[in-house]
């Protein structure tokens, strides 16, 4: 069969506007996909500050995040690790993500999809407060498979409006010609909005304004008609135009823009900023502050310390001065990985890994590196339920049972994707130079080799030393390398000035010297490498972190805890890959799956499937659930993922109770249970017989009044992969 290809029938695409008239065209004719916008899910009103996470390692503090050695939130130690604390939602900073991807309107843009499987998806939702669709058409009205996807996870979703040049300066002129035009206009786009279930616009005038007090009344009006409307709506402004309706970007909030800002529900602040820009701006916004969201280009243009994977050194910025982000552009992880030798957004060591898969290390090692300053939302809305496609795959699968041949893409059939996945396996960060001399000598391969990089690199007193060892402070920096081919690398350097920022080009040379220094500085044995490699790699360590530009290379033998599979899977395109260990890293792992805030009134009901491995067919997978009981002491339930006769199961103790499934239809409980739930959630229903090796669990866990604050994995064994290919929970109440 063939690929699908992007419908070309107005009634199945989702469409900018780009003009007035388009948009009251829009009102008097919504499109037939309207009807499939679905609401926002509830999520919990406490969150966790990822800054707090995994305390009890020695290294987890703001300061040790190293770009290098992206901290591990994918896995932990159940025996040191505590509960981490939940934090009012409402009063900690938020994140923005502005999808920016060549104009947008892509696969992502048709109802029924395409046949593209490898095009961007979007899936670290847990981190994202509000989700902005950026176009740079008039107006900007998000695709059905955004709004549904984003409302899934919690997210808010909101449009742009964006007026630029001399079009802009004439629209305006228009919309600002009386008070019922600008209202009308208003009222436009909340209607919009209203239609198709989206929370809000991002409001950017980039252009002169001839009545900028008029501007300020439509906008003020605007906010008031938004939030009389919608639910929770947000109006966004963008650091372009001031108060005195010339087009001067401010790079911050101060006297020139903030009347926009008091008239909206936040200021998306433009990319140019230095650090005295956001202290000052942190000031201006007072009580406000995490109403400041600090622009951050992902690409790097004109930005502070170069973006792309050094977008790290920006976001320390902002959480330091407790402001929100705005992350504009993420995609670039998709749209400049390039395929050439010596490119920078070339992923090195990566014989026999597909482009696609390449993607997916670019994109893993961008989120994981800022990871550690963003926040995590929780699940907390029942029945619960996910298969963890991603809205792509292969081949589409009901129970195991192909449907679909072919390949396919629709994000709107995204399912609820993990909220703690992150960690540096499978990939190594450092400066493009030492990238090209580990692959050229294969250091990359070896374990032992790169964990000692990375522990130097994880040493927070080392790499912020001036007074390193005589013989590791003579290594050659980067900008002194040099190579017998000459070949050049371009390095955007950021400088950091009261009157903005500017890019200055440098001329970064491979060099072969110091190959014996950067031996010593590693502690490279001789056995380890071939002796021509013998010290090939070397860490300019004192070099201030916002000034390098950075590559990225694959990491043979190292697997991600949670890894996406696409040859299989349970329902959709995809499931997951349970990886309790590898080559590099033999410790048996204990795996986050959700930080979530699940409440069980009376009793819960949990459906684990799960499926093996040809080569591992013994490999069980345990569900761990951290809970708290009524009186706020710590329980743990385990979802035992094999069965046992009644009479060989253990006895609960007061702080773990080991659960075991409800064998097959002919026990008593099991049909008493299927009968609740056909009865009372029957989309929740997974049939149990499968044709196709997927086990599937049921357990009942009878626990009033507790809640489940984590939901964790560990397979029985150490060694060997297995296949999870769905999770839900619902409640069951005694009065239904």
């Amino acid at each position: 069969m063939n690929s699908k290809t992007i419908s070309t029938d107005s009634e199945l695409t989702c469409k900018p506007l780009d003009s007035y008239e388009e948009l009251i065209s829009f009102l008097e004719d919504p499109p037939a996909w309207s009807t499939l916008c679905k609401e926002m899910t509830p999520h919990s009103k406490a969150l966790i500050k990822n800054t707090e996470v995994n305390k009890s390692k020695p290294h987890s503090t703001i300061a040790s995040f190293q770009i290098q050695t992206t901290e591990d939130f994918c896995h932990f130690n159940p025996d040191t690790e505590n509960e981490t604390l939940r934090h009012d939602k409402k009063k900690t900073p938020k994140t923005l993500v502005c999808h920016d991807m060549a104009n947008g309107y892509h696969d992502d843009s048709t109802v029924d999809g395409t046949g593209c499987h490898h095009a961007y998806t979007f899936y670290n939702w847990a981190a994202v407060d509000i989700f902005c669709y950026f176009s740079h058409h008039l107006i900007t009205i998000p695709p059905l498979s955004w709004i549904n996807v984003g409302h899934a996870h919690g997210v808010k979703v909101i449009g742009t409006v964006i007026t630029e040049w001399n079009d802009g300066v004439a629209f305006w002129n228009k919309m600002l010609a009386s008070e019922a035009v600008y209202r009308y206009f208003a009222s436009a786009l909340v209607s919009v909005a209203k239609v198709l279930k989206f929370d809000g616009w991002l409001l950017n005038i980039e252009n002169q304004i001839v009545k900028p007090e008029m501007l300020l009344d439509f906008v003020r009006y605007f906010h008031r008609i938004l939030h009389q409307e919608l639910d929770d709506p947000v109006l966004i402004w963008y650091d372009s135009v001031t108060i005195q309706g010339t087009l001067i970007w401010q790079n911050g909030l101060n006297h020139k823009n903030r009347p926009f800002f008091d008239a909206c529900d936040g200021i998306f602040t433009n990319y140019s900023w230095s650090e005295a820009n956001v202290s000052s701006s942190a000031v201006e916004a007072g009580d406000r502050l995490t109403d400041l969201y600090i622009g951050i280009d992902v690409w790097g243009r004109n930005f502070y310390g170069g973006g792309q994977l050094n977008t790290q050194s920006a976001v320390k910025i902002a959480h330091k001065y407790g402001c929100s982000m705005a992350i504009f552009a993420p995609a670039w992880s998709h749209e400049a990985m390039s395929l050439e030798d010596c490119n920078i957004n070339r992923v090195a060591m990566t014989e026999g890994v597909d482009t696609y898969r390449q993607f997916l290390l670019r994109d893993r090692a961008l989120w994981g590196t800022i990871w550690p300053y963003l926040n995590t939302r929780l699940p907390c809305e029942l029945p619960f339920r996910t298969s963890f496609c991603r809205g792509q795959g292969l081949k589409r699968r009901l129970y195991g049972e192909v449907l679909g041949p072919v390949p396919w893409y629709n994000l709107r059939h995204m399912q609820y994707q993990p909220n703690s996945t992150h960690g540096a396996h499978g990939y190594f960060i450092s400066a493009l130079p030492h990238i090209l001399r580990m692959s050229k000598n294969d250091l990359l391969k070896d374990p032992d080799a790169l964990k000692k990089m990375r522990k130097l690199l994880n040493d927070d007193e080392a790499v912020r030393s001036m007074d390193l060892p005589d013989d590791a402070r003579d290594d050659v920096p980067i900008d002194e390398f040099t190579d017998d081919d000459h070949k050049v690398i371009s390095d955007e350097k950021f400088d950091d000035t009261d009157n903005g920022s500017k890019d200055i080009k440098r001329k970064l040379q491979i060099s072969s010297k110091s190959n014996a220094k950067a031996s010593r500085l590693y502690d490279v044995k001789e056995n380890a490498v071939n002796s021509s490699s013998h010290s090939t790699v070397t860490l300019k360590i004192n070099k201030p972190v916002d000034k390098t530009q950075y590559a990225l290379a694959c990491v043979p033998g190292e697997l991600e805890c949670l890894e996406l599979y696409l040859d299989d899977s349970f329902t959709g395109g995809s499931c997951l890959k349970v990886n309790p260990s590898d080559a590099a890293q033999s410790e048996h792992r204990f795996i986050r799956l959700f930080h979530c805030d699940f409440t069980c009134e009376e009793k819960l009901i949990a459906c684990v499937v799960t499926k093996n491995l040809k080569n591992y067919p013994e490999q069980n997978l345990n569900v761990k659930l951290f809970m708290k009981d009524q009186n706020d002491r710590d329980l743990k339930v385990v979802l035992v993922g094999r069965s046992l006769s009644r009479a060989a199961q253990s006895v609960a103790s007061s702080s773990k109770v080991n659960l075991y499934p409800v064998n097959g239809s002919s026990d008593e409980g099991f049909r008493d249970l299927q009968k609740y739930i056909l009865l009372n959630e029957p989309e929740f229903y997974v049939p149990v017989d499968n044709a196709y090796n997927w086990r599937v669990r049921y357990y009942e866990i009878s626990l009033p009044g507790t809640r489940i604050t984590s939901i964790n994995l560990r397979t029985t064994f150490s060694e060997g992969p297995i296949l999870l290919g769905h999770f839900g929970l619902c409640a069951r109440k005694s009065d239904l």
